[in-house]
């Protein structure tokens, strides 16, 4: 895998939710183990029962001394199984986490293929109790050896989701469907090669996602210790660098920061997405982070015509208006 410095970054920027994701996998690799260690002592048990051990199934017998239920050759299989699956996924390196979108492929497939790869964790997880205890039905659970989607994945599981970093082309860099499996604690970093669009990850903002464009690895700082769902990008080209952080208030001006704007105000056709489209981003983007301001407008001008206080006239139409005022 070629080396780039984004990607290191990256990978700095995901690490605890990588050591949070790898204690659930060596967790579910334990517990295989532990259910499969009375197979150790299954064949010194048929020695030390000499010939009587021939009328005894020892298997059984040792299933039931190590305070288990015995298990089948079947049911063996099974989590012998997800225990090899498992011993992979934990001894993956780090650059495992890094994944390239081909150029004019999905990048949303990719991450869900990436995604239900290394969610097999969650799925074996609950194959090793469930052919434990012969609730193992295979046509629902033999794929979670080769895969295990993001929808199958519960609510306390997509808070240690495994954090992806992806490297792809600016032209194919479509986000919008990541949306859909921006939940829990899951962090991806978008490693952007070549020219892109100023504004794409615009479309990802949500109240409580954390967003991140950037040249800069440097500002991945806050993305890293967010406890939600986050997106960051970096990029090499001309666009616009902001940031949605939803821990700084409940207004939408307040969570957006622009920290540059694109320098160029033209803009041409990259893949699918024309110029117009580009600059609505732009503007949609400007326009989230637009602080609202107060009216310099005089009241008598909004208030209906009258004598009197124009603040009292104003109130008794509202008042009016509403249904409320006294008869």
């Amino acid at each position: 895998m070629p080396s780039d410095d984004r990607v290191r970054s990256a990978l700095t920027a995901i690490a605890p939710q990588l050591t949070a994701f790898r204690s659930v996998a060596i967790g579910a690799l334990e517990h295989a183990r532990a259910v499969l260690a009375p197979s150790g002592g299954v064949d010194r048990l048929r020695l030390e029962l000499g010939a009587l051990g021939a009328r005894i199934d020892a298997a059984r017998l040792a299933g039931v001394a190590n305070g288990g239920p015995a298990l089948d050759a079947t049911a063996r299989s099974r989590i012998e199984r997800a225990e090899q699956v498992l011993d992979s996924l934990v001894n993956a390196s780090d650059e495992a986490f890094v994944i390239d979108v081909p150029p004019g492929a999905s990048l949303s497939v990719s991450v869900r293929e990436a995604l239900a790869h290394f969610g097999r964790v969650f799925g074996l997880a609950a194959v090793i109790d469930l052919a434990r205890t012969g609730r193992y039905v295979p046509e629902l659970h033999d794929r979670a050896a080769d895969a295990w989607p993001f929808e199958l994945w519960t609510t306390s599981q997509r808070r240690v989701a495994p954090p992806l970093v992806v490297r792809v082309d600016g032209a194919d860099l479509s986000p919008g469907n990541l949306a859909n499996v921006l939940d829990g604690w899951l962090h991806l970093v978008l490693v952007v090669s070549g020219e892109a669009a100023p504004a794409r990850l615009v479309r990802l903002i949500t109240p409580s996602t954390y967003v991140v464009q950037t040249k800069d690895p440097a500002t991945l700082v806050r993305y890293t210790m967010y406890n939600g769902p986050a997106v960051a990008a970096l990029f090499e080209g001309d666009v616009a660098s902001f940031t949605h952080d939803p821990t700084r208030g409940p207004a939408l001006w307040q969570r957006v920061t622009i920290e540059a704007h694109p320098s160029a105000q033209g803009r041409k056709r990259l893949s699918a997405l024309s110029p117009s489209q580009q600059i609505d981003e732009l503007r949609h983007l400007a326009g989230l982070a637009e602080r609202p301001t107060l009216s310099t407008t005089a009241i008598d001008s909004l208030v209906p015509g009258g004598e009197g206080d124009p603040a009292q006239r104003l109130a008794t139409w509202l008042l009016g208006e509403n249904g409320s005022a006294s008869a």
